[in-house]
């Protein structure tokens, strides 16, 4: 796949990536757009679809609940239950009946928000007689349909569907009475005829295309008549549970009316979608893609030509021996050609830098190799004294004499900066050797170090300055000085040196100051002369340099009695050093 691409012409390519990265990108882009509208567009209307058939079913559940309402204010009145649970006797009992019993259920008629179709209630007390249209024998409604699945329920009200004669179909709300003390004294009943109960939600003037539908548990459509709304049952009891379906063209939405058993179901002509301008849209697209192609065609052509042209003149200065090639425009093909005119300066300069460098640095490897002689002149002069001072019989002078050479040839020699334990331990030594010249048996150093760390390989010039710097600050008050160095395998394979001094110490304070410095880099030798002289911070920035900040020096003391210095070094870390001291 590779080797074709890179056989292709780069207008070729150009012309591949504009149809892959932009031509069919768009179309896609242009359909999945195209789709989403209507996506968008239909989701709209479900969603309209259902806030208003919500609307409607609010409207009925809000007559639902003052019928209830209605039922309640007439099961529950104290007054009309100790009638309906006393004996019928006298005229007392006969003057409830005409002055509060029958009045209550006009009264309930005449003063309510919906136009009720009856209100009856049935009695289980046989001695009160049936009378004002109202008060009937339970006996009586026993016999309806309704009735025996009511009484199996065990429910305490429910909503019924009652057919009779004089009122045709309604809706009823029946309701057991009982009295305080349990009794079953009886039920009531409150009747609606469909159209005052669920006829005054449905809109006076509904939109076109628009028809809604209240149909029962069944799948039978009861209201209005003959509405053309139907469906399957399960697709219909889909849509009552809040659901939507598609069929034919037209939108169906749904919702249940629970307490009466009824679900509305609505539905709605689809919009027809623009087909006719959705395919002159595409074509108007596709022309105006085939245009472009075209035209991006003829300035991609037009700028391939100039590249050409411009390669060709880079060619001509390449042969010519760096010469700058005219520049006559002022686009970005002027502007390689200004880089280009640029870059064969900056070759031809960076040429002759090169030519001059090479010069130089024969000469300065001539210059290094005759500047060799000076060390060796000061090493030569420093054994020649040391021989002169054996004859003298000055023998401790001689040997400090070529110590001090042995260390001048240690210091002076920079082709490592690291170096081994062993070498670091005999360049102390050399150092130890100076400083009993100077105080004699007042300085001792105890050397405790195992022979297998010997190889251990560090930077160099460690020890010597934390030795120097115990000399200079650690002779204890009274007696002599005695440092010891000791080595040994830390955890995480690391070694730790430790060199400890029996002088005054360091303060808690001081100390504490110290190893804070010591870990956050900030350590600056102070004007005074304390104990960390400019050694001990210069040991430390080398150690975290090379190492790591892990790797920063500790201090241990205890003030009056010792100060120790430790350092860890890393196994296995720096650079082979065979250099003898």
């Amino acid at each position: 796949m590779r080797r074709p691409m890179n056989a292709m012409s780069i207008k070729s390519k150009v012309m591949l990536a504009f149809v892959a990265l932009i031509l069919l990108p768009f179309s896609a882009l242009g359909l999945y757009t195209y789709d989403q509208s209507q996506r968008f567009l239909r989701a709209q209307l479900i969603a309209n679809a259902s806030t208003t058939l919500k609307q409607m079913t609010f409207t009925i559940e809000n007559k639902i609940d003052l019928l209830e309402s209605l039922s309640d204010s007439i099961t529950y009145n104290y007054r009309l239950q100790q009638f309906l649970a006393s004996p019928f006797s006298g005229d007392d009992s006969l003057d409830t009946y005409f002055s509060y019993a029958a009045p209550l259920i006009n009264y309930a008629m005449l003063f309510q928000k919906v136009n009720t179709e009856k209100i009856s209630v049935y009695m289980k007390n046989d001695s009160i007689p049936e009378g004002f249209g109202a008060f009937f024998r339970a006996s009586r409604a026993m016999k309806e349909p309704w009735y025996a699945p009511f009484a199996e329920s065990g429910a305490k009200s429910a909503w019924v569907v009652r057919d009779s004669a004089e009122s045709g179909r309604t809706y009823g709300f029946v309701q057991k009475m009982v009295s305080l003390e349990g009794a079953d004294i009886g039920f009531t009943l409150v009747e609606v005829r469909p159209g005052d109960l669920l006829g005054t939600a449905l809109p006076e003037n509904p939109v076109a295309g628009q028809d809604v539908a209240i149909a029962d548990a069944r799948g039978e459509l009861v209201f209005p008549a003959g509405s053309a709304v139907g469906l399957p049952l399960p697709l219909q009891q889909k849509l009552a549970d809040g659901g939507h379906a598609v069929r034919g063209g037209r939108l169906y939405v749904g919702e249940r009316l629970d307490r009466v058993g009824l679900s509305m179901l609505m539905n709605l002509k689809l919009p027809r979608t623009a087909n006719s301008w959705q395919v002159a849209s595409n074509l108007i697209f596709i022309a105006a893609t085939v245009v472009l192609l075209f035209a991006f065609y003829s300035v991609l052509q037009m700028a391939l030509r100039t590249m050409r042209t411009s390669i060709r003149q880079m060619d001509q200065a390449i042969e010519s021996g760096f010469e700058p090639i005219p520049i006559r425009r002022r686009d970005e093909f002027g502007v390689i050609s200004e880089r280009f005119n640029l870059l064969l300066n900056k070759i031809t300069t960076l040429m002759k830098d090169m030519i001059r460098k090479e010069t130089i640095q024969k000469d300065a490897q001539l210059a290094a190799l005759q500047s060799q002689i000076n060390p060796h002149f000061i090493y030569n002069t420093l054994d020649m004294f040391s021989a002169r001072m054996e004859l003298a019989g000055q023998f401790e002078v001689s040997d400090a004499m070529a110590d001090f050479g042995k260390m001048m040839r240690y210091n002076m020699d920079g082709r490592s900066k690291f170096a081994t334990l062993e070498s670091e331990i005999r360049y102390l030594e050399q150092y130890m050797n100076l400083q009993k010249v100077k105080y004699g048996g007042e300085v001792e150093l105890d050397i405790q170090v195992p022979g297998e760390l010997l190889g251990l390989r560090m930077i160099r010039f460690i020890l010597q300055p934390i030795v120097e710097n115990s000399i200079k600050h650690g002779f204890p008050a009274n007696g002599s000085l005695r440092i010891v160095l000791t080595a040994g395998l830390g955890s995480e394979r690391t070694v730790l040196i430790s060199i400890k001094d029996n002088g005054p110490g360091i303060g808690e304070t001081r100390l504490a100051s110290l190893n804070r410095r010591f870990r956050e880099s900030d350590y600056a030798p102070p004007d005074d002369h304390t104990r960390e002289s400019i050694g001990l911070g210069n040991i430390n920035e080398r150690l975290k340099l090379f190492y790591g900040e892990a790797y920063a020096i500790r201090l241990n003391s205890l003030e009056g009695e010792y100060a120790e210095t430790i350092v860890t070094i890393p196994c296995g870390t720096g650079e082979e050093d065979n250099n003898d001291v």
